[in-house]
């Protein structure tokens, strides 16, 4: 693990409130973001960073109603924890929306902009620390025609123009799923995007942090990551449509697993985010307040098996959407496999195949994130090209056998090993048709991996085929999983290789459910124990996302909203 050079940390939209109560929202949820925003401010101060940046709407009453400077002093009295580096981006409920005409509060003015600069100072501002600069900027005069806003312009042109690394604060995300998408409620307009984005390219910013949203995003333009980070507050009930079941309480409004803070560790040739939860906590006593370092590796690669990186239109619902279709994806699997020091996943090579998911490779690929991939056949010689251009996202190609002999493997090894020097597996599409018993229930069930039992067999026959394959074999549910794994690498050491084993969380019956999580979170905790005497055995997990619906369900290290499992959270603890 690389020693950062040193560690800032961003936290946004605490939605504080005036402390005698106040009539600026309706929502039961918003009682509690007081309370929640010291927990967070206390975290953040915990971690004795370098410097602290708060993202936007520290308050949740807008400039024009009277509980806006009580609820302000509320603000800086929870924050005084982290004075004097502490620094404020302006949000559109501390300073007032971005123009737009059918946006569900007032435009900011040059009388709001007074408002919020006697309360929290400049409304742009920069601060260096040892070679990064942190640009702040106010995003909601970004189109408003203002005279400030081409003021900003201009200063941004100064402050970016520098030999420093830097790093750039808004609000308002540019954009959550697409450069070019059309303006809506959570984004800047087109004409004022588009100039930013020259500005952020020319000057080669190298990350851009926002809030606005109470959710987590991630996207990239050329080298320039950008990221939308949660909220401490309360979470946004329309995004509560990205997720594959029923929402949270209030309607998606108070998803606990969504509430936290970020650290970003800053690192020689890079940045490293890590999320630390506050679980929407309102005292300390609940929350661990200590030092937090950066996730153990767990070794696990987990099968990707939902599609982790598609995009769908949200509904327009009101209040904030009336007028347009948003469009919007969850990017929660990302940040949860940072939080479980995962590193590698396994999905179809097909994902490299359509634009969307891509372009998500590719994303993923850019933070740290690499990808074992499988196929069942020879991929074409367009598939060959992408597997080419995109080696460095690769960490293996797995070749499923479906044929009883080994001639299409070979074939379909020798194709990918001209294109791309990453390890080579194979595994076997295993069926419930190998082991049909007569006076047995029979199932329909397919899965993936050599029997353990064959392990003998499959190695010798590996080693004929003189080619470097790297067998995965399959270990069931309830199966003596360490002593198998014990028993491949013992034989992958005798004979030199090194190999796989695909992990199975479900039962043996796809009519069965296991939801057993005890003995999940024990079973997991015990795989990441025992990679080290396994090293040449590479530990697959399936499955990551919970199934719940459908065939084999079984809970992962998420579930359907995106959050953590009791077995993801146990990934996230320090490990000796």
């Amino acid at each position: 693990m690389t020693d950062p050079l040193f560690t800032f940390a961003v936290f946004t939209d605490t939605h504080i409130r005036a402390p005698e109560g106040d009539l600026s929202s309706p929502y039961a949820v918003n009682n509690k973001a007081n309370a929640r925003a010291e927990v967070a401010a206390a975290l953040v101060a915990a971690q004795e960073p370098a410097l602290t940046i708060h993202l936007g709407d520290m308050v949740h009453p807008l400039p024009h109603m009277s509980a806006y400077e009580p609820a302000c002093q509320e603000a800086r009295r929870v924050f005084a924890c982290l004075e004097p580096n502490l620094h404020f981006v302006p949000g559109n409920h501390d300073i007032g929306d971005k123009p737009h005409d059918a946006s569900p509060a007032g435009a900011v003015t040059p009388e709001a902009v007074t408002a919020y600069s006697g309360q929290f100072g400049e409304q742009w501002s920069c601060v260096d620390h040892g070679d990064c600069r942190f640009v702040l900027i106010n995003s909601s005069i970004v189109g408003s025609g203002l005279e400030t806003e081409q003021e900003q312009f201009d200063w941004l042109e100064e402050v970016l123009a520098t030999d420093k690394r830097t790093f750039l604060f808004s609000h308002y995300p540019l954009f959550i799923d697409a450069v070019d998408e059309d303006e809506h409620y959570d984004n800047y307009g087109l004409e004022g995007r588009a100039r930013l984005l020259e500005v952020i390219k020319r000057h080669g910013v190298e990350a851009v942090l926002s809030g606005h949203v109470h959710q987590f995003f991630f996207n990239r333009v050329g080298e320039t990551k950008f990221y939308c980070l949660p909220a401490t507050s309360f979470t946004r009930q329309d995004f509560a449509e990205l997720y594959n079941a029923g929402p949270e309480a209030e309607f998606g409004r108070n998803d606990r697993g969504k509430f936290g803070i970020m650290l970003v560790d800053v690192l020689a040739d890079g940045h490293r985010l890590r999320f630390v939860p506050t679980g929407g906590a309102e005292s300390d006593a609940v929350v661990d307040m200590s030092q937090r370092k950066p996730p153990a590796k767990s070794g696990l690669v987990p099968f990707m098996r939902h599609a982790w990186y598609q995009s769908r239109d949200l509904p327009y619902t009101g209040a904030m959407e009336e007028f347009s279709r948003k469009r919007a994806r969850n990017d929660y699997p990302l940040l949860r496999l940072w939080q479980m020091g995962i590193e590698t996943v396994r999905t179809p090579l097909a994902d490299l195949a359509r634009p969307e998911s891509l372009r998500r490779v590719q994303d993923f690929a850019a933070t740290g994130l690499r990808f074992h991939m499988f196929t069942t056949s020879m991929p074409n010689d367009a598939m060959l090209a992408l597997i080419a251009e995109n080696r460095d996202a690769l960490a293996g190609l797995e070749i499923v056998q479906v044929e009883p002999d080994l001639v299409r493997v070979k074939e379909i090894a020798k194709a990918l090993m001209k294109v791309a020097n990453v390890p080579l597996y194979v595994s076997r599409a295993a069926t419930s048709a190998d082991n049909a018993v007569e006076g047995q229930i029979y199932a329909h069930n397919v899965w993936t991996g050599y029997r353990y039992a064959r392990r003998a067999e499959i190695l010798d026959a590996l080693a004929d085929t003189g080619l470097p394959l790297r067998p995965v074999f399959a270990v069931g549910w309830r199966a003596d999983w360490l002593g198998k794994i014990g028993g491949l690498q013992d034989a992958f050491e005798h004979r030199g290789i090194e190999g796989a084993v695909a992990v199975q969380l479900m039962t043996g019956s796809p009519a069965t459910a296991n939801f057993d999580d005890d003995y999940i979170v024990e079973s997991v905790a015990e795989l990441v124990r025992g990679r080290t005497r396994h090293p040449r055995v590479t530990v697959m997990l399936d499955t990551f996302e919970t199934l719940d619906r459908g065939y084999n369900p079984r809970h992962g290290l998420i579930d359907r909203l995106g959050n953590l499992t009791p077995a993801g959270r146990s990934l996230t603890l320090s490990r000796d």
